[in-house]
């Protein structure tokens, strides 16, 4: 469950899993299991270098962080995730494709954001960066963090 939120963390992951299951000493078991994570060692090392360049923004939806999940949820196939860097409201969608044309205009519901940052990864190709293009952004490209 832990990967499946996104690697939220050990209170996000014990709420979650508090609503389906119950073990005695569970909170824990789930604090030990988030902490064996490598990946999450590797982001909590990377978060702390981005906190100290952090961006300025003064107004809502003026810069914004994209994801993209894979889902299997009856016809959706993917749930993209926008969040606000000004004031942190996040917003999902689901979609059964992923195009220019449903992530431009999901980008632009609020207005074109200034800059829209991205993770590096294959799901962010071409034809979504076309489409924050479309939207008049400019797109920033986030590299994932890989130690030696």
């Amino acid at each position: 469950m832990h990967e499946e939120l996104g690697h939220r963390g050990e209170n996000e992951t014990y709420r979650r899993i508090k609503k389906r299951y119950w073990l005695e000493g569970m909170k824990k078991i789930v604090k030990k299991w988030v902490k064996s994570f490598q990946e999450c060692k590797k982001k909590s090392h990377l978060q702390q270098k981005e906190e100290e360049k952090t961006s300025v923004t003064s107004t809502l939806f003026e810069t914004v962080s994209m994801d993209e999940v894979h889902i299997k949820a009856g016809r959706w196939k993917y749930l993209v995730v926008e969040r606000d860097d000004f004031s942190g409201w996040p917003e999902a969608v689901a979609l059964t494709r992923l195009t220019e044309k449903s992530v431009s205009e999901w980008i632009c519901r609020y207005g074109s954001p200034k800059e829209v940052t991205v993770e590096g990864g294959a799901e962010f190709g071409k034809e979504l960066q076309e489409a924050v293009k479309i939207a008049g952004s400019i797109i920033r490209i986030a590299t994932p963090y890989y130690p030696e």
